[in-house]
């Protein structure tokens, strides 16, 4: 079966839908993965064949409202239509796996008539987005004559990576969903020098900032455990024995080895952790899916208000996260609840099978 998925050019997405590609391509499946040029390198180390469709995330102006993420994911979108729809029908995908935020993908898969999947980042979004949402897929579907409506990309089978404790009540915007347990991509060694550093627990640290991370680091800088940060060390400039700065930290090297994380609670970073039952510090400044992972109790949340507030609010809750246990209890009962979601191969199986012709 020609299976292709469909991301935004975001670190963070390619690194959710990664596990199900490899897991396809494991079970024999012609797999491609399509999005920006920026992050198809992450696709490629793992042999995966990857085009790179639409604009690079460098190439968009993003912003933090909510109105500036929704038109950044618009015109995002729009231009990698032009790029993804007719390689696509050139190509004929079986079937178009596309993550939430991605709707050239459920634009392609109606041109190309392939059944359509709909991959989960985190939390699903709240129902009332759904009418911006659906103006946005109408109008691509126009523009390309796809059949169908954005009430079939609504009807499409959803694969939910978020674990039941971080889940809203009320009505959601996909409501036939299947539970896929979040994972991480296999990636290369642990960083050198990882097992060198001097304590027992390790800290890992993914900033959204250069200066975000070494106000991270200056409050950290006495406490008595070891930091990893996934980082450009050029940034960050000569640290201390105990800390460790490097580029392309693999998720699965460190996490294992992690008592806590601190980071910007993406969907990919924060369901990860989660899966190792870690609890967490987000720096953010915006609700989301970090908000569910602290009303779940296993993470504290705190605005990202500058390089100070940042220090002063790290030097605050790094030790309250390390020395409550109730941070560590809330995070292993998510985990528990993450290793009892169907597993990426399980998914592929159920989507591939002969006689379910889009799982509804």
């Amino acid at each position: 079966m020609r299976i292709l998925f469909s991301a935004c050019p975001l670190p963070g997405h390619i690194t959710t839908i990664l596990p199900l590609a490899l897991a396809a391509r494991a079970a024999g499946h012609d797999v491609v993965v399509a999005s920006g040029a920026g992050v198809v390198a992450q696709v490629r180390r793992h042999r995966i064949e990857a085009w790179a469709v639409g604009p690079a995330r460098s190439e968009l102006a993003g912003g933090g409202t909510a109105a500036e993420r929704a038109a950044f994911f618009a015109h995002s979108a729009a231009r990698r239509a032009e790029d993804l729809v007719p390689r696509a029908a050139r190509w004929g995908p079986d079937l178009v796996v596309s993550e939430t935020a991605e709707v050239a993908g459920s634009v392609a898969a109606a041109v190309t008539g392939a059944r359509h999947v709909v991959h989960g980042l985190g939390v699903m979004p709240p129902i009332g987005v759904w009418d911006a949402y659906a103006m946005h897929v109408d109008s691509l579907l126009a523009r390309w004559g796809g059949e169908g409506s954005a009430e079939a990309v609504r009807a499409a089978t959803y694969l939910d990576v978020c674990p039941p404790a971080l889940r809203s009540g009320g009505e959601r915007i996909w409501g036939n969903s299947l539970d896929l347990r979040p994972t991480t991509a296999p990636g290369g060694g642990a960083p050198a020098g990882i097992d060198g550093l001097p304590y027992r627990d390790t800290i890992f640290v993914r900033s959204g900032t250069p200066g975000d991370g070494r106000a991270v680091l200056a409050a950290l800088r006495d406490l008595p455990a070891n930091v990893v940060v996934s980082a450009d060390p050029g940034s960050y400039g000569p640290q201390p024995g105990h800390v460790l700065v490097s580029p392309d930290v693999s998720l699965a090297s460190v996490l294992p080895r992690s008592r806590a994380v601190i980071s910007p609670g993406g969907p990919g970073i924060a369901l990860a952790a989660l899966a190792h039952g870690l609890p967490q510090l987000v720096l953010s400044l915006e609700a989301g899916d970090a908000d569910a992972v602290t009303h779940a109790g296993a993470a504290l949340t705190v605005p990202a208000l500058g390089p100070h507030a940042i220090e002063r609010a790290v030097r605050r809750c790094v030790p309250r996260l390390l020395e409550d246990p109730a941070f560590a209890a809330s995070a292993a009962w998510v985990q528990v609840e993450i290793a009892a979601m169907s597993p990426p191969d399980a998914i592929v199986r159920a989507l591939t099978a002969e006689g379910v012709p889009a799982l509804r």
